[in-house]
């Protein structure tokens, strides 16, 4: 189960959770998840890069495509407050692809997210406005329910 959407309601916000091995086949499962259902687009949102996450098949060719791929569905798009998207990478292994799909983006113009990497739960639990409490049920993943799954090799669940 490399790609879990989940959403927690009273708290408005996504959390987006990476692991084992990845390949483009999920991320481009998600992408049309969210191009066909763009109301999981427009909450605040954690990805969490799980400690078994690998993605050593992915290469940054990919990753561009992948960005360029997003901001042709976030583009049509128009919030009333600007978004945020929280990193927080718990695999060394995968860190240097999660930097640089956060990292130096500022030339590209972001489509309406601010995006930045942490280096613990609770620093982007405050930076997503979370109170304490809330920074708890972010980090054990209370409250957040299943919106879809993505994996290789099979259909998109929900």
């Amino acid at each position: 189960m490399p790609v879990v959407l989940r959403h927690h309601e009273q708290l408005e916000l996504s959390r987006l959770e990476f692991s084992g091995r990845l390949a483009m086949s999920e991320l481009d499962q998600l992408a049309e998840f969210q191009r066909s259902a763009p109301t999981w687009l427009t909450y605040d949102r954690l990805s969490l890069v799980e400690s078994s996450a690998d993605f050593s098949g992915i290469d940054f060719p990919a990753v561009d495509a992948h960005f360029l791929r997003y901001r042709s569905i976030y583009e049509p798009m128009n919030f009333l407050i600007l978004r945020r998207s929280a990193w927080l990478c718990l695999c060394a292994d995968a860190l240097e692809h999660v930097r640089y799909w956060v990292g130096d983006r500022a030339s590209r113009k972001r489509p309406l997210s601010d995006v930045r990497l942490f280096e613990s739960f609770e620093s982007a639990g405050e930076w997503l406005l979370l109170r304490p409490a809330e920074i708890v049920k972010l980090q054990t993943g209370e409250g957040f329910d299943e919106i879809a799954r993505f994996d290789a090799g099979r259909a998109p669940s929900r």
